[in-house]
């Protein structure tokens, strides 16, 4: 769904923005993580060679291969998994400022929408490479103590201003 189906009639989205495209190069980098958990096998498997007292020298090799293969299993699927949750938020958040409210349209948590003047306080943290490369995190408070986060924004500051210029 786009933000035009969350707009009220007479209302106009003002400002529009999504993820960063650094959230591609983060599960990029978690996808090469996962990918080299699961080509190394033989390298682990090398590491835990040593010499084993004569009456474990049955059972030590298979456990250490069952705990090698188990170990590099997990934490592929837990690295390939946090890729396509970057992944799919890339994809999926939207986030809009019209003269009166804020909208976010996310496909895993819903739609939201937060009235300008309930909006306490916005703080805008870019972070060091997000100051560089125009990406960062926006803090909300409304006046009720709900408190938005939204991480990975593109050009945060851009998105404090509007709405600031929108109260």
């Amino acid at each position: 769904m786009s933000l035009n189906g969350l707009v009220f009639e007479g209302e106009d989205i003002l400002y529009r923005t999504g993820k960063h495209w650094v959230v591609l190069a983060k599960a990029a980098i978690l996808f090469a993580l996962a990918l080299a958990v699961w080509s190394s096998g033989p390298a682990l498997t090398a590491l835990a060679q040593f010499k084993v007292p004569e009456e474990l020298e049955k059972f030590l090799p298979r456990i250490i291969t069952a705990a090698i293969w188990l170990f590099r299993y997990i934490f592929f699927i837990i690295l390939t998994l946090l890729a396509l949750a970057r992944l799919f938020s890339f994809f999926t958040l939207r986030v809009g400022v019209t003269e009166k409210r804020l909208l976010c349209d996310d496909a895993l948590f819903g739609t939201f929408s937060l009235d300008v003047g309930k909006v306490e306080s916005v703080k805008c943290e870019p972070g060091l490479f997000g100051g560089l490369l125009g990406y960062g995190k926006v803090i909300l408070t409304a006046s009720s103590s709900q408190r938005l986060v939204l991480t990975n924004i593109r050009r945060p500051h851009a998105l404090e201003q509007e709405l600031f210029a929108a109260k």
